[in-house]
């Protein structure tokens, strides 16, 4: 099986067998329903170990009810309980990987080795003689046998130990849980044939049936936790050798176990002389071994022609794949690690213009006209067996019928040992798809070439009318301040005679002094329409008096307080870009007049020799990011529109009820400047 990053996946080898799929998948639902008994004997011994402890607890009327469970003595239960619960933890763990569980269950094991070091100091103190042991001095309910110690010693040692490997791949915990089935065994051997020097072990507690049998039960659930570990694997795997050895141990260690203990029955009421067991035993013995060993020969041999049926099987697959390959259009093929080719179907011939004899063991330089085609082909070859990873690339190839575009998916070919032995590939020929998709790329380009030029000259088209505009307002505004000026101040001159022939009369002193502020209010209007459509002080003053005369009438019109930060030095773009600049200002504060309820506008003019930058900041509540983005938005949209003509760009940045800050950045087109001049 090949290991990658996918995690377990079959070889090229086991795909064409079926068999050895169907063996895949077996082998790891097995070892799931191992490792699920495993937590149900776990969780088994847990509730048993507390049922021992409650009936410690139990008046005397109901201590003989439970006679059999009340010879576990309480610290016997309280490391089984410890040890079920560390395993049951361990296999959860390892279904969920989860950390926590992980350090409870090194907790346990770690209490369950301290219980079992302490009760085997305890225990050897009373063996060795140095408590004494009488009715003054009775056994202490801390010590139980020392066999059972040892056990908990063990059986901690595999719980900590359980998924440490050595460099050989050989788990220690498995022989050590093979150990604790040993120790198991002893007592129970001395139960079932009546050896009591197996049971007390020289020790005057014995050890009980029950906590001999709940060992055993235990530590094969140790084994069974961890079922792909190398021994266990032995036994779960669906191979032939794990058949036979689950058919096997069973039925031998039921025939040896009852005939021995046949043969001990009839030695005890005098039917075998003890001379003669031995060779009895060994007889039967042998003559069972040779029964069972040959009904597996003729089970394996049943099996072997399971497996040439399947292998006939397997030829008929690979004749219907070898037809499929030659009936197929697409070019399929197959390389060594060497880069050879050593597979080719009809299709692939074709394309290369060359027979199989001609094709057969032939490098890329061999078989494609172009050597640097042939590397490129070799590069991608050796990334994809370097990789263990399949991946689809394009290739144009110069082959005898032509240029030809291959659309390629390459996959690595995976040995039955997993190594990397060559590299499959499968073409299909998109040289028209390519063709229509260039053509299709060229019409994109010939139409984004003509979207652009479209573009410039309505942006050109929109610079002139915004240039004949400015020219229109600046008539407009030299004929209100000419003609209109000049009439304002005429009639203003002959108001002032009119009011000195008015009579004294309260009544006329009010009409002359609604005259007289509807004269101011007119003249006012009037000038500030003129400043609007043009102001004077552009012309006259530059761009830096303009702006500050804007910002003072729109500190007189809102009361919003307004600061400008100006250049030092003149500043020269152009006439052309002071008009843009002081009109882009304009949008600006009256976008911060109408929307944005804003008590400060700080205008920021910054001029250097390459650009020219506008930043406009104010405190109000800010500018939506749907509105920032909103193309029906006319009025960023058009500062966005003037800057691009200019080459700029608008960077507006808001956070919503701190204000907003927008700065427009301009390139100094020189030429610009002494056309201007």
């Amino acid at each position: 099986m090949q290991k990658n990053n996918d995690g377990l996946r079959p070889s090229s080898a086991d795909i064409q067998n079926s068999a050895s799929v169907e063996y895949f998948a077996a082998s790891h639902a097995h070892y799931s329903s191992m490792a699920t008994l495993a937590m149900g004997l776990a969780m088994a011994v847990i509730l048993l170990g507390l049922v021992v402890l409650l009936a410690s607890l139990l008046g005397e009327e109901y201590r003989h009810l439970l006679s059999g469970l009340l010879e576990m003595r309480e610290m016997t239960a309280v490391g089984l309980i410890l040890g079920a619960s560390a395993l049951y933890l361990r296999c959860t763990h390892g279904g969920a990987r989860r950390s926590g569980l992980r350090r409870v269950a090194a907790g346990l094991s770690w209490m369950l080795l301290a219980l079992g070091l302490g009760t085997l100091a305890h225990g050897l103190m009373y063996a060795l003689g140095w408590l004494p042991i009488d009715q003054n001095h009775p056994l202490s309910p801390l010590v139980i046998p020392p066999l059972l110690s040892l056990g908990f010693v063990v059986m901690a040692a595999v719980l900590l130990l359980q998924d440490w490997r050595m460099l050989g791949g050989y788990y220690p915990a498995e022989y050590l849980s093979f150990a604790l089935i040993g120790l198991a065994a002893i007592p129970l051997v001395g139960y079932l044939y009546g050896v009591s020097q197996f049971v007390y072990l020289d020790f005057p507690l014995p050890v009980s049936l029950l906590s001999a049998l709940v060992m055993a039960l235990l530590a094969t659930a140790l084994l069974m936790a961890r079922p792909a570990h190398p021994l266990m694997a032995i036994i779960t795997r669906i191979a032939p050798g794990g058949q036979m050895l689950r058919h096997l141990l069973p039925q031998t260690v039921f025939l040896l176990l009852a005939f021995s203990l046949l043969l001990n029955w009839g030695m005890t009421h005098g039917w075998i002389l003890p001379e003669l067991l031995l060779p009895t035993l060994t007889l039967i013995n042998g003559v069972i071994v040779l029964f069972i060993f040959w009904g597996s020969a003729s089970r394996l041999d049943s099996e072997y022609g399971e497996r040439t049926r399947n292998a006939q099987k397997l030829a008929e697959t690979s004749a219907l794949l070898n037809a499929v390959s030659e009936s197929t259009s697409d070019p399929i093929f197959v390389k060594n690690r060497q880069g050879l080719m050593i597979f080719a179907n009809p299709a692939t011939l074709h394309k290369l213009g060359k027979t199989w004899e001609e094709t057969m063991y032939r490098s890329s330089r061999e078989l494609f006209l172009v050597p640097e085609e042939a590397d490129t082909i070799d590069r991608d070859d050796r990334r994809v067996m370097a990789s263990g990873k399949p991946e689809k690339l394009e290739q144009t190839l110069h082959l005898p019928e032509g240029v030809v575009t291959f659309q390629t998916a390459k996959v690595p070919w995976f040995g039955k040992d997993g190594s990397v032995q060559g590299v499959i590939g499968i073409s299909t020929d998109i040289t028209e798809r390519k063709q229509a998709e260039d053509e299709l790329r060229q019409r994109e380009s010939q139409l984004e070439k003509t979207v652009i030029q479209r573009t410039a000259l309505l942006r050109e088209l929109t610079n002139h009318l915004e240039t004949v505009r400015e020219e229109e307002k600046r008539a407009i505004a030299r004929e209100l301040h000419d003609n209109m000026g000049a009439s304002l101040t005429a009639l203003s001159m002959h108001l002032e005679g009119v009011y000195q022939i008015l009579p004294p009369d309260e009544k006329w002193a009010d009409r002359k002094v609604r005259m007289q502020g509807l004269m101011k209010s007119l003249v006012a209007t009037t000038r500030r329409i003129q400043t609007e459509l043009r102001p004077n002080t552009l012309d006259l003053f530059g761009l830096k008096a303009a702006i500050s005369e804007q910002l003072d009438e729109l500190h007189e019109r809102t009361g919003i307080a307004c600061h400008a930060s100006l250049p030092d030095e003149d500043v020269e773009v152009g006439h052309e870009m002071e008009i843009a600049i002081y009109r882009m200002l304009q949008e600006m504060l009256n976008n911060v007049t109408k929307h944005a309820k804003a008590s400060k506008v700080d205008v920021i003019l910054d001029i250097d020799e390459d650009h020219v930058a506008l930043t406009v900041r104010d405190d109000g509540v800010g500018i939506p990011e749907e509105r920032r983005d909103n193309h029906k938005t006319y009025g960023l949209r058009g500062l966005r529109e003037r800057a691009t003509f200019f080459g700029g760009e608008v960077d507006i940045r808001s956070t919503p009820g701190k204000g907003a800050l927008i700065t427009i950045s301009l390139p100094i087109r020189p030429e610009l400047v002494p056309s201007e001049a």
